[in-house]
Protein backbone atom coordinates (compact mmCIF):
# COMPACT_ATOMS: atom_id res chain seq x y z
CA UNK A 1 0.00 0.00 0.00
CA UNK A 2 1.32 3.41 -1.00
CA UNK A 3 2.17 5.86 1.77
CA UNK A 4 0.89 9.40 1.78
CA UNK A 5 4.23 10.88 0.57
CA UNK A 6 4.29 8.35 -2.29
CA UNK A 7 0.76 9.24 -3.28
CA UNK A 8 1.62 12.92 -3.22
CA UNK A 9 4.65 12.26 -5.45
CA UNK A 10 2.57 10.26 -7.93
CA UNK A 11 -0.07 13.00 -8.02
CA UNK A 12 2.58 15.60 -8.74
CA UNK A 13 3.98 13.48 -11.61
CA UNK A 14 0.50 12.99 -13.09
CA UNK A 15 -0.20 16.71 -12.88
CA UNK A 16 3.04 17.38 -14.71
CA UNK A 17 2.13 14.98 -17.53
CA UNK A 18 -1.34 16.52 -17.85
CA UNK A 19 0.16 19.98 -17.94
CA UNK A 20 2.51 18.93 -20.75
CA UNK A 21 -0.52 17.87 -22.83
CA UNK A 22 -1.80 21.44 -22.64
CA UNK A 23 -5.32 20.30 -21.76
CA UNK A 24 -8.04 22.79 -20.73
CA UNK A 25 -8.95 23.10 -17.09
CA UNK A 26 -11.70 20.46 -17.21
CA UNK A 27 -12.22 17.50 -14.95
CA UNK A 28 -10.13 14.51 -16.09
CA UNK A 29 -12.13 11.76 -17.79
CA UNK A 30 -14.47 14.20 -19.56
CA UNK A 31 -15.22 12.82 -23.12
CA UNK A 32 -14.22 16.07 -24.83
CA UNK A 33 -10.88 16.04 -23.08
CA UNK A 34 -10.31 12.43 -24.03
CA UNK A 35 -11.19 13.15 -27.69
CA UNK A 36 -8.86 16.14 -27.88
CA UNK A 37 -6.09 14.20 -26.26
CA UNK A 38 -6.60 11.37 -28.73
CA UNK A 39 -6.59 13.81 -31.66
CA UNK A 40 -3.41 15.40 -30.38
CA UNK A 41 -1.79 12.00 -30.02
CA UNK A 42 -2.95 10.93 -33.51
CA UNK A 43 -1.60 14.14 -35.02
CA UNK A 44 1.71 13.62 -33.26
CA UNK A 45 1.80 10.03 -34.52
CA UNK A 46 1.09 11.00 -38.12
CA UNK A 47 3.71 13.70 -37.97
CA UNK A 48 6.24 11.19 -36.65
CA UNK A 49 5.16 8.59 -39.23
CA UNK A 50 5.85 11.06 -42.06
CA UNK A 51 8.85 12.72 -40.48
CA UNK A 52 11.58 13.60 -42.95
CA UNK A 53 15.22 14.21 -42.09
CA UNK A 54 16.70 17.65 -42.54
CA UNK A 55 17.38 18.53 -46.16
CA UNK A 56 20.99 19.27 -45.36
CA UNK A 57 21.55 15.78 -43.86
CA UNK A 58 19.75 14.03 -46.74
CA UNK A 59 21.70 16.08 -49.31
CA UNK A 60 24.98 15.21 -47.61
CA UNK A 61 24.09 11.50 -47.67
CA UNK A 62 23.19 11.67 -51.40
CA UNK A 63 26.45 13.48 -52.16
CA UNK A 64 28.43 10.81 -50.29
CA UNK A 65 26.58 8.09 -52.22
CA UNK A 66 27.30 9.70 -55.61
CA UNK A 67 30.97 10.08 -54.66
CA UNK A 68 31.09 6.33 -54.17
CA UNK A 69 31.64 6.48 -50.40
CA UNK A 70 30.56 3.65 -48.12
CA UNK A 71 27.39 4.69 -46.29
CA UNK A 72 26.81 3.93 -42.64
CA UNK A 73 23.40 2.80 -41.35
CA UNK A 74 22.19 6.33 -40.69
CA UNK A 75 23.28 7.58 -44.12
CA UNK A 76 21.55 4.58 -45.72
CA UNK A 77 18.27 5.73 -44.19
CA UNK A 78 18.87 9.38 -45.05
CA UNK A 79 19.71 8.87 -48.74
CA UNK A 80 16.41 7.06 -49.35
CA UNK A 81 14.51 10.35 -49.38
CA UNK A 82 17.06 12.19 -51.56
CA UNK A 83 17.45 9.91 -54.60
CA UNK A 84 15.74 12.51 -56.82
CA UNK A 85 17.62 15.47 -55.35
CA UNK A 86 19.85 17.37 -57.80
CA UNK A 87 23.43 17.42 -56.47
CA UNK A 88 25.35 20.51 -57.54
CA UNK A 89 28.75 19.00 -56.84
CA UNK A 90 27.96 16.14 -59.21
CA UNK A 91 27.05 18.14 -62.30
CA UNK A 92 23.47 18.59 -61.09
CA UNK A 93 22.82 14.88 -61.49
CA UNK A 94 20.81 12.77 -59.07
CA UNK A 95 21.34 9.44 -57.33
CA UNK A 96 18.70 7.77 -59.49
CA UNK A 97 21.15 7.90 -62.38
CA UNK A 98 24.15 6.60 -60.39
CA UNK A 99 25.79 3.32 -61.31
CA UNK A 100 25.51 2.04 -57.71
CA UNK A 101 21.74 2.54 -57.44
CA UNK A 102 21.00 -1.13 -58.15
CA UNK A 103 23.27 -2.22 -55.27
CA UNK A 104 21.59 0.25 -52.90
CA UNK A 105 18.12 -1.01 -53.81
CA UNK A 106 19.28 -4.60 -53.39
CA UNK A 107 20.36 -3.73 -49.84
CA UNK A 108 16.93 -2.28 -49.10
CA UNK A 109 15.30 -5.37 -50.62
CA UNK A 110 17.20 -7.71 -48.34
CA UNK A 111 16.27 -5.63 -45.32
CA UNK A 112 12.60 -5.58 -46.35
CA UNK A 113 12.56 -9.34 -46.86
CA UNK A 114 14.06 -9.81 -43.39
CA UNK A 115 11.53 -7.41 -41.88
CA UNK A 116 14.31 -5.00 -40.93
CA UNK A 117 13.66 -2.12 -43.34
CA UNK A 118 12.54 0.88 -41.31
CA UNK A 119 9.09 1.99 -42.46
CA UNK A 120 10.19 5.62 -42.59
CA UNK A 121 13.04 4.60 -44.91
CA UNK A 122 10.53 3.01 -47.30
CA UNK A 123 8.43 6.17 -47.06
CA UNK A 124 11.54 8.15 -47.99
CA UNK A 125 11.98 5.98 -51.09
CA UNK A 126 8.32 6.58 -51.96
CA UNK A 127 8.99 10.31 -51.65
CA UNK A 128 11.96 10.04 -54.02
CA UNK A 129 9.75 8.15 -56.45
CA UNK A 130 7.11 10.89 -56.52
CA UNK A 131 9.66 13.72 -56.45
CA UNK A 132 11.36 12.68 -59.68
CA UNK A 133 11.12 15.44 -62.30
CA UNK A 134 11.38 13.83 -65.76
CA UNK A 135 11.80 17.10 -67.65
CA UNK A 136 15.34 17.18 -69.07
CA UNK A 137 16.31 14.16 -66.95
CA UNK A 138 19.10 11.96 -68.30
CA UNK A 139 18.27 8.56 -69.75
CA UNK A 140 20.10 6.84 -66.89
CA UNK A 141 17.93 8.75 -64.40
CA UNK A 142 14.76 7.64 -66.14
CA UNK A 143 16.04 4.07 -65.98
CA UNK A 144 16.85 4.46 -62.28
CA UNK A 145 13.37 5.81 -61.58
CA UNK A 146 11.85 2.79 -63.34
CA UNK A 147 14.07 0.54 -61.21
CA UNK A 148 12.88 2.32 -58.07
CA UNK A 149 9.25 1.81 -59.08
CA UNK A 150 9.83 -1.92 -59.56
CA UNK A 151 11.43 -2.04 -56.11
CA UNK A 152 8.49 -0.25 -54.47
CA UNK A 153 5.98 -2.46 -56.23
CA UNK A 154 7.79 -5.60 -55.11
CA UNK A 155 8.36 -4.56 -51.48
CA UNK A 156 5.05 -2.82 -50.77
CA UNK A 157 3.31 -6.08 -49.70
CA UNK A 158 6.12 -6.60 -47.15
CA UNK A 159 5.74 -3.09 -45.71
CA UNK A 160 1.95 -3.47 -45.73
CA UNK A 161 2.16 -6.70 -43.74
CA UNK A 162 4.75 -5.23 -41.38
CA UNK A 163 2.45 -2.26 -40.63
CA UNK A 164 -0.18 -4.55 -39.10
CA UNK A 165 -3.90 -3.88 -38.64
CA UNK A 166 -3.82 -1.27 -35.90
CA UNK A 167 -3.24 2.46 -36.25
CA UNK A 168 -1.12 3.20 -39.34
CA UNK A 169 0.22 6.39 -40.97
CA UNK A 170 -1.99 8.15 -43.53
CA UNK A 171 0.36 7.26 -46.37
CA UNK A 172 -0.02 3.56 -45.57
CA UNK A 173 -3.80 3.95 -45.73
CA UNK A 174 -3.46 5.69 -49.10
CA UNK A 175 -1.22 2.94 -50.46
CA UNK A 176 -3.58 0.25 -49.24
CA UNK A 177 -6.44 1.97 -51.02
CA UNK A 178 -4.53 2.32 -54.30
CA UNK A 179 -1.49 0.03 -54.67
CA UNK A 180 -1.42 0.93 -58.40
CA UNK A 181 0.32 4.15 -57.36
CA UNK A 182 3.60 2.24 -57.71
CA UNK A 183 2.63 0.73 -61.08
CA UNK A 184 2.38 1.92 -64.67
CA UNK A 185 -1.29 2.81 -63.98
CA UNK A 186 -0.47 5.21 -61.15
CA UNK A 187 -2.84 7.99 -62.29
CA UNK A 188 -5.48 5.85 -63.96
CA UNK A 189 -8.29 6.17 -61.43
CA UNK A 190 -7.98 9.96 -61.15
CA UNK A 191 -7.82 10.77 -64.88
CA UNK A 192 -11.48 11.27 -65.88
CA UNK A 193 -12.34 13.34 -62.80
CA UNK A 194 -9.28 15.48 -63.47
CA UNK A 195 -10.31 15.96 -67.11
CA UNK A 196 -13.79 17.02 -66.02
CA UNK A 197 -12.26 19.62 -63.70
CA UNK A 198 -12.89 17.72 -60.44
CA UNK A 199 -9.50 17.73 -58.71
CA UNK A 200 -10.73 16.84 -55.20
CA UNK A 201 -9.35 13.31 -55.12
CA UNK A 202 -6.06 14.06 -56.82
CA UNK A 203 -5.39 17.10 -54.60
CA UNK A 204 -5.96 15.02 -51.47
CA UNK A 205 -3.61 12.40 -52.85
CA UNK A 206 -0.91 14.98 -53.54
CA UNK A 207 -1.23 16.29 -49.98
CA UNK A 208 -1.15 12.86 -48.32
CA UNK A 209 1.92 11.77 -50.30
CA UNK A 210 3.53 15.22 -50.63
CA UNK A 211 3.63 15.00 -54.44
CA UNK A 212 5.40 18.14 -55.75
CA UNK A 213 4.19 20.17 -58.72
CA UNK A 214 7.26 19.10 -60.73
CA UNK A 215 6.54 15.39 -60.28
CA UNK A 216 6.24 12.95 -63.17
CA UNK A 217 2.82 12.06 -61.72
CA UNK A 218 1.11 15.10 -63.27
CA UNK A 219 2.45 14.19 -66.70
CA UNK A 220 1.26 10.60 -66.22
CA UNK A 221 -2.15 11.98 -65.21
CA UNK A 222 -2.45 13.66 -68.63
CA UNK A 223 -1.46 10.45 -70.42
CA UNK A 224 -4.02 8.51 -68.39
CA UNK A 225 -6.69 11.08 -69.30
CA UNK A 226 -5.87 10.52 -72.96
CA UNK A 227 -6.10 6.77 -72.54
CA UNK A 228 -9.41 6.95 -70.73
CA UNK A 229 -10.87 9.23 -73.40
CA UNK A 230 -9.89 6.80 -76.16
CA UNK A 231 -12.21 4.27 -74.49
CA UNK A 232 -15.23 6.55 -74.94
CA UNK A 233 -17.63 7.02 -77.88
CA UNK A 234 -16.55 8.94 -80.98
CA UNK A 235 -18.50 12.07 -80.01
CA UNK A 236 -17.21 12.19 -76.43
CA UNK A 237 -13.68 11.44 -77.56
CA UNK A 238 -13.66 14.19 -80.18
CA UNK A 239 -15.21 16.69 -77.77
CA UNK A 240 -12.34 16.10 -75.33
CA UNK A 241 -9.52 16.59 -77.87
CA UNK A 242 -9.09 20.40 -77.45
CA UNK A 243 -8.71 20.11 -73.67
CA UNK A 244 -6.42 17.10 -74.00
CA UNK A 245 -4.14 19.04 -76.35
CA UNK A 246 -3.95 21.89 -73.84
CA UNK A 247 -3.03 19.44 -71.06
CA UNK A 248 -0.40 17.78 -73.26
CA UNK A 249 1.12 21.21 -73.97
CA UNK A 250 1.31 21.95 -70.25
CA UNK A 251 2.68 18.48 -69.30
CA UNK A 252 4.61 17.29 -72.37
CA UNK A 253 6.77 14.47 -70.96
CA UNK A 254 4.53 11.74 -72.39
CA UNK A 255 3.45 13.87 -75.36
CA UNK A 256 4.50 11.46 -78.10
CA UNK A 257 2.79 8.49 -76.49
CA UNK A 258 -0.34 10.58 -75.90
CA UNK A 259 -0.44 11.73 -79.54
CA UNK A 260 0.01 8.14 -80.68
CA UNK A 261 -3.11 7.18 -78.66
CA UNK A 262 -5.07 10.19 -79.95
CA UNK A 263 -4.28 9.71 -83.63
CA UNK A 264 -4.78 5.95 -83.60
CA UNK A 265 -8.14 6.34 -81.87
CA UNK A 266 -9.19 9.12 -84.26
CA UNK A 267 -8.47 6.83 -87.18
CA UNK A 268 -10.97 4.34 -85.73
CA UNK A 269 -13.78 6.94 -85.73
CA UNK A 270 -16.65 6.50 -88.15
CA UNK A 271 -15.81 9.93 -89.57
CA UNK A 272 -12.14 10.83 -89.97
CA UNK A 273 -12.57 14.20 -91.65
CA UNK A 274 -10.00 16.78 -90.66
CA UNK A 275 -9.73 17.91 -87.05
CA UNK A 276 -8.01 21.31 -87.45
CA UNK A 277 -6.73 21.59 -83.86
CA UNK A 278 -5.29 18.09 -83.80
CA UNK A 279 -3.74 18.57 -87.24
CA UNK A 280 -2.17 21.93 -86.42
CA UNK A 281 -0.79 20.75 -83.07
CA UNK A 282 0.78 17.49 -84.22
CA UNK A 283 2.25 19.18 -87.33
CA UNK A 284 3.99 21.92 -85.36
CA UNK A 285 7.73 22.09 -85.98
CA UNK A 286 8.39 21.51 -82.26
CA UNK A 287 6.06 18.49 -82.09
CA UNK A 288 5.94 15.83 -84.85
CA UNK A 289 6.38 18.22 -87.78
CA UNK A 290 4.75 17.98 -91.18
CA UNK A 291 3.95 14.34 -92.12
CA UNK A 292 5.27 15.03 -95.63
CA UNK A 293 8.75 15.15 -94.11
CA UNK A 294 8.65 11.51 -93.03
CA UNK A 295 9.74 10.29 -96.47
CA UNK A 296 12.75 12.61 -96.30
CA UNK A 297 13.72 11.28 -92.87
CA UNK A 298 13.06 14.64 -91.22
CA UNK A 299 9.98 13.73 -89.17
CA UNK A 300 10.70 10.32 -87.68
CA UNK A 301 8.05 10.66 -84.94
CA UNK A 302 5.49 9.65 -87.58
CA UNK A 303 6.98 6.16 -87.47
CA UNK A 304 5.21 5.74 -84.12
CA UNK A 305 1.88 5.27 -85.90
CA UNK A 306 0.82 2.96 -88.72
CA UNK A 307 0.83 4.02 -92.36
CA UNK A 308 -2.96 4.29 -92.41
CA UNK A 309 -2.89 6.81 -89.54
CA UNK A 310 -0.02 8.72 -91.14
CA UNK A 311 -1.90 8.87 -94.45
CA UNK A 312 -4.99 10.19 -92.67
CA UNK A 313 -3.08 13.21 -91.32
CA UNK A 314 -1.17 13.58 -94.57
CA UNK A 315 -4.50 13.93 -96.38
CA UNK A 316 -5.55 16.57 -93.83
CA UNK A 317 -2.39 18.51 -94.68
CA UNK A 318 -2.78 17.97 -98.42
CA UNK A 319 -6.35 19.22 -98.34
CA UNK A 320 -5.31 22.33 -96.39
CA UNK A 321 -2.45 22.98 -98.82
CA UNK A 322 -4.69 22.62 -101.85
CA UNK A 323 -7.30 24.96 -100.42
CA UNK A 324 -4.74 27.50 -99.18
CA UNK A 325 -2.87 27.55 -102.47
CA UNK A 326 -5.95 28.48 -104.48
CA UNK A 327 -7.87 30.46 -101.84
CA UNK A 328 -4.92 32.38 -100.36
CA UNK A 329 -2.25 32.53 -103.06
CA UNK A 330 -4.00 32.21 -106.44
CA UNK A 331 -7.02 34.20 -105.21
CA UNK A 332 -4.83 37.28 -104.77
CA UNK A 333 -4.78 37.53 -108.56
CA UNK A 334 -8.28 36.17 -109.21
CA UNK A 335 -6.55 33.22 -110.86
CA UNK A 336 -8.41 30.28 -109.38
CA UNK A 337 -10.30 29.55 -112.64
CA UNK A 338 -12.20 26.77 -110.85
CA UNK A 339 -9.01 24.90 -110.09
CA UNK A 340 -9.73 24.36 -106.39
CA UNK A 341 -13.07 22.75 -107.15
CA UNK A 342 -11.55 20.69 -109.96
CA UNK A 343 -8.59 19.24 -108.06
CA UNK A 344 -10.75 18.67 -104.96
CA UNK A 345 -12.42 15.90 -106.96
CA UNK A 346 -9.14 13.95 -106.70
CA UNK A 347 -8.38 14.73 -103.06
CA UNK A 348 -8.38 11.15 -101.78
CA UNK A 349 -5.76 10.19 -104.37
CA UNK A 350 -3.33 13.00 -103.52
CA UNK A 351 -0.53 11.30 -101.62
CA UNK A 352 1.92 14.20 -101.33
CA UNK A 353 1.94 17.99 -101.76
CA UNK A 354 4.48 20.76 -101.64
CA UNK A 355 4.24 24.55 -101.80
CA UNK A 356 6.79 26.74 -103.56
CA UNK A 357 6.69 30.39 -102.48
CA UNK A 358 7.79 33.43 -104.48
CA UNK A 359 9.81 36.27 -102.97
CA UNK A 360 6.73 38.51 -103.06
CA UNK A 361 4.68 36.01 -101.05
CA UNK A 362 7.42 35.70 -98.44
CA UNK A 363 7.51 39.47 -98.14
CA UNK A 364 3.71 39.68 -97.81
CA UNK A 365 3.90 37.32 -94.84
CA UNK A 366 4.90 40.30 -92.69
CA UNK A 367 1.53 41.96 -93.21
CA UNK A 368 -0.80 39.10 -94.23
CA UNK A 369 -1.69 36.78 -91.35
CA UNK A 370 -3.12 34.09 -93.63
CA UNK A 371 0.11 33.83 -95.63
CA UNK A 372 2.20 34.06 -92.47
CA UNK A 373 0.34 31.11 -90.93
CA UNK A 374 0.61 29.12 -94.15
CA UNK A 375 4.37 29.58 -94.38
CA UNK A 376 4.79 28.78 -90.67
CA UNK A 377 2.80 25.57 -91.05
CA UNK A 378 4.93 24.51 -94.03
CA UNK A 379 8.27 25.33 -92.39
CA UNK A 380 11.03 22.88 -93.38
CA UNK A 381 8.70 21.56 -96.09
CA UNK A 382 8.23 24.40 -98.57
CA UNK A 383 10.61 25.54 -101.32
CA UNK A 384 11.30 28.92 -102.89
CA UNK A 385 11.17 30.11 -106.51
CA UNK A 386 13.66 32.60 -107.89
CA UNK A 387 12.70 33.44 -111.48
CA UNK A 388 9.25 34.98 -110.93
CA UNK A 389 8.86 37.35 -108.02
CA UNK A 390 5.07 37.12 -108.02
CA UNK A 391 4.34 33.49 -109.02
CA UNK A 392 3.94 30.63 -106.56
CA UNK A 393 3.74 26.94 -107.42
CA UNK A 394 2.08 23.84 -106.01
CA UNK A 395 3.09 20.20 -106.41
CA UNK A 396 0.76 17.28 -105.81
CA UNK A 397 1.26 13.61 -106.48
CA UNK A 398 -1.68 11.64 -107.93
CA UNK A 399 -0.82 7.97 -108.12
CA UNK A 400 2.18 7.61 -110.43
CA UNK A 401 2.13 11.23 -111.57
CA UNK A 402 3.22 14.60 -110.17
CA UNK A 403 1.22 17.71 -111.06
CA UNK A 404 2.74 21.21 -110.92
CA UNK A 405 0.26 24.11 -110.79
CA UNK A 406 1.11 27.83 -110.74
CA UNK A 407 -0.73 30.59 -108.89
CA UNK A 408 -0.87 32.97 -111.83
CA UNK A 409 -2.48 32.39 -115.22
CA UNK A 410 -1.81 31.95 -118.12
CA UNK A 411 0.72 29.47 -116.71
CA UNK A 412 -0.28 25.91 -117.58
CA UNK A 413 -0.25 22.92 -115.25
CA UNK A 414 2.40 20.30 -116.02
CA UNK A 415 2.02 16.58 -115.30
CA UNK A 416 5.14 14.43 -115.03
CA UNK A 417 5.75 10.77 -114.31
CA UNK A 418 6.74 10.68 -110.65
CA UNK A 419 9.63 8.29 -111.28
CA UNK A 420 10.98 10.32 -114.23
CA UNK A 421 11.01 13.87 -112.84
CA UNK A 422 13.29 16.40 -114.55
CA UNK A 423 13.88 18.06 -111.16
CA UNK A 424 14.47 17.05 -107.55
CA UNK A 425 11.09 17.08 -105.69
CA UNK A 426 12.75 17.90 -102.33
CA UNK A 427 14.96 20.72 -103.63
CA UNK A 428 14.94 23.83 -101.46
CA UNK A 429 14.85 26.21 -104.44
CA UNK A 430 13.58 26.21 -108.05
CA UNK A 431 13.94 28.68 -110.88
CA UNK A 432 10.34 28.01 -111.98
CA UNK A 433 11.41 27.94 -115.64
CA UNK A 434 11.94 25.23 -118.27
CA UNK A 435 15.07 24.34 -116.33
CA UNK A 436 12.87 22.59 -113.75
CA UNK A 437 9.14 23.12 -113.03
CA UNK A 438 8.21 24.14 -116.60
CA UNK A 439 10.45 21.55 -118.21
CA UNK A 440 7.38 20.17 -119.99
CA UNK A 441 6.91 23.36 -122.00
CA UNK A 442 9.68 22.43 -124.46
CA UNK A 443 10.31 18.84 -123.55
CA UNK A 444 8.16 15.77 -123.18
CA UNK A 445 5.77 15.54 -120.22
CA UNK A 446 2.77 13.30 -119.56
CA UNK A 447 0.27 16.15 -120.04
CA UNK A 448 0.07 19.95 -120.17
CA UNK A 449 -3.19 21.57 -119.03
CA UNK A 450 -4.04 25.05 -120.29
CA UNK A 451 -6.57 26.99 -118.14
CA UNK A 452 -8.71 28.44 -120.88
CA UNK A 453 -12.51 28.67 -120.74
CA UNK A 454 -13.97 25.18 -120.24
CA UNK A 455 -10.53 23.72 -119.49
CA UNK A 456 -11.97 21.27 -116.93
CA UNK A 457 -13.40 18.90 -119.57
CA UNK A 458 -10.10 18.71 -121.41
CA UNK A 459 -8.19 18.25 -118.16
CA UNK A 460 -10.53 15.47 -117.03
CA UNK A 461 -10.02 13.72 -120.38
CA UNK A 462 -6.21 14.05 -120.17
CA UNK A 463 -6.20 12.64 -116.64
CA UNK A 464 -8.41 9.73 -117.65
CA UNK A 465 -5.90 8.85 -120.37
CA UNK A 466 -3.36 8.52 -117.54
CA UNK A 467 -5.72 6.32 -115.54
CA UNK A 468 -6.67 9.06 -113.07
CA UNK A 469 -10.38 9.45 -112.30
CA UNK A 470 -12.32 11.60 -109.79
CA UNK A 471 -12.89 10.20 -106.32
CA UNK A 472 -16.12 8.26 -105.90
CA UNK A 473 -18.43 7.80 -102.89
CA UNK A 474 -17.71 4.55 -101.04
CA UNK A 475 -20.88 2.79 -102.17
CA UNK A 476 -20.26 3.62 -105.80
CA UNK A 477 -16.67 2.41 -105.50
CA UNK A 478 -17.86 -0.86 -104.02
CA UNK A 479 -20.28 -1.35 -106.93
CA UNK A 480 -17.58 -1.05 -109.58
CA UNK A 481 -17.14 -4.29 -111.53
CA UNK A 482 -13.61 -5.43 -112.28
CA UNK A 483 -13.41 -8.06 -115.05
CA UNK A 484 -11.94 -11.34 -113.80
CA UNK A 485 -8.26 -11.56 -114.51
CA UNK A 486 -7.99 -7.93 -115.61
CA UNK A 487 -4.54 -6.59 -114.96
CA UNK A 488 -5.24 -2.92 -115.61
CA UNK A 489 -7.44 -0.64 -113.54
CA UNK A 490 -11.07 -0.53 -114.71
CA UNK A 491 -12.21 3.07 -115.23
CA UNK A 492 -14.88 4.08 -112.68
CA UNK A 493 -18.35 5.12 -113.74
CA UNK A 494 -18.78 8.74 -114.76
CA UNK A 495 -20.15 10.94 -111.96
CA UNK A 496 -23.91 11.50 -112.24
CA UNK A 497 -23.21 15.19 -112.95
CA UNK A 498 -22.00 14.22 -116.41
CA UNK A 499 -23.92 10.99 -116.81
CA UNK A 500 -27.42 12.57 -116.48
CA UNK A 501 -29.24 9.53 -114.99
CA UNK A 502 -32.69 8.67 -116.16
CA UNK A 503 -35.38 10.49 -114.24
CA UNK A 504 -39.06 9.57 -114.10
CA UNK A 505 -41.83 12.10 -113.74
CA UNK A 506 -42.72 10.64 -110.35
CA UNK A 507 -39.17 10.61 -109.05
CA UNK A 508 -39.57 13.89 -107.18
CA UNK A 509 -36.15 15.36 -108.06
CA UNK A 510 -36.01 19.09 -108.90
CA UNK A 511 -36.76 19.98 -112.50
CA UNK A 512 -33.66 19.72 -114.66
CA UNK A 513 -31.60 18.06 -111.90
CA UNK A 514 -28.81 15.69 -112.92
CA UNK A 515 -29.75 13.23 -110.22
CA UNK A 516 -32.68 11.18 -109.01
CA UNK A 517 -33.98 11.38 -105.45
CA UNK A 518 -33.11 7.71 -105.06
CA UNK A 519 -29.46 8.38 -105.94
CA UNK A 520 -29.42 11.44 -103.64
CA UNK A 521 -30.76 9.42 -100.70
CA UNK A 522 -28.27 6.65 -101.42
CA UNK A 523 -25.40 9.14 -101.50
CA UNK A 524 -26.35 11.01 -98.32
CA UNK A 525 -26.87 7.73 -96.42
CA UNK A 526 -23.17 6.98 -96.78
CA UNK A 527 -22.12 9.90 -94.57
CA UNK A 528 -22.68 9.89 -90.77
CA UNK A 529 -25.09 12.58 -89.51
CA UNK A 530 -25.80 13.92 -93.02
CA UNK A 531 -29.51 14.26 -93.84
CA UNK A 532 -31.91 15.50 -96.51
CA UNK A 533 -34.37 18.25 -95.58
CA UNK A 534 -36.91 18.54 -98.42
CA UNK A 535 -39.08 21.62 -97.79
CA UNK A 536 -40.52 21.94 -101.28
CA UNK A 537 -43.93 20.61 -100.24
CA UNK A 538 -44.25 22.70 -97.08
CA UNK A 539 -47.10 25.21 -96.76
CA UNK A 540 -44.92 28.22 -97.44
CA UNK A 541 -42.82 26.48 -100.06
CA UNK A 542 -39.10 25.92 -99.77
CA UNK A 543 -36.04 24.25 -101.21
CA UNK A 544 -34.34 20.88 -101.24
CA UNK A 545 -31.61 20.99 -98.59
CA UNK A 546 -28.77 18.65 -97.57
CA UNK A 547 -27.34 19.15 -94.10
CA UNK A 548 -23.89 17.80 -93.27
CA UNK A 549 -22.67 18.80 -89.78
CA UNK A 550 -19.42 16.83 -90.27
CA UNK A 551 -18.71 18.62 -93.60
CA UNK A 552 -17.48 15.54 -95.46
CA UNK A 553 -15.30 16.58 -98.38
CA UNK A 554 -16.49 13.80 -100.70
CA UNK A 555 -20.14 14.65 -100.12
CA UNK A 556 -19.35 18.30 -100.80
CA UNK A 557 -17.76 17.46 -104.14
CA UNK A 558 -20.69 15.31 -105.30
CA UNK A 559 -23.30 17.85 -104.26
CA UNK A 560 -21.47 20.62 -106.12
CA UNK A 561 -21.24 18.41 -109.21
CA UNK A 562 -24.99 17.92 -109.00
CA UNK A 563 -25.54 21.70 -108.84
CA UNK A 564 -26.07 22.23 -105.10
CA UNK A 565 -24.89 25.49 -103.57
CA UNK A 566 -23.65 26.32 -100.09
CA UNK A 567 -25.75 28.61 -97.88
CA UNK A 568 -23.51 30.30 -95.33
CA UNK A 569 -26.37 31.45 -93.13
CA UNK A 570 -27.76 27.96 -92.61
CA UNK A 571 -24.48 26.06 -93.10
CA UNK A 572 -26.14 23.62 -95.49
CA UNK A 573 -26.42 22.89 -99.23
CA UNK A 574 -29.48 23.75 -101.30
CA UNK A 575 -30.53 23.07 -104.87
CA UNK A 576 -31.27 26.39 -106.69
CA UNK A 577 -34.53 25.31 -108.32
CA UNK A 578 -36.44 27.79 -110.47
Amino acid sequence: MLTTPALDSLARQLAGVLASLNLPATSFGHPEVVRKAADAAAEAFQGYAKARPSKADAYAAALAFMRGQQLDERQGDLVAGALSERIREQGNGCALGHRNLADLLDTYSREASAGKLWRLTWFGLLGSYFSFNPVKAAESEHAGWERLRVFLQRTWPLIDRQSGTKVVPDWVTVMRGDPDLVSAKAAHRYALDYLRGDETAVKKLSQDLAIPESSWFWHALVLSAVRRCTEQSDDKFKAAIPKLLNLISERPVYRDEALEFLLTRYHRCADVSVHPQLRDYVCRKDVWRNPKLRAAGLATAWNRVGDDVWRMVLQWVNKANLRDFFEVLAARRQADEGRLEFWSQYMEQISWTRLIFSSQTRTLAWSNEGIRNLIAREEDSYATMSSNADVDAFMMQLGDYLVVEFSKVPNAAYIYKANELPFEPYSREYTGTTADLKHGYRHQCAARLMHMHGWQSTARYELQKLGIYPDQPAAATARRATPAGAGARTPPQEPPATGRPTQTSTDGAPKGAAFSMESLHRLVAEFPRARIDDRRKSAGGGRLWVEDPMQHSRLERWLKQWGFRWAEGRSAYYFPEG
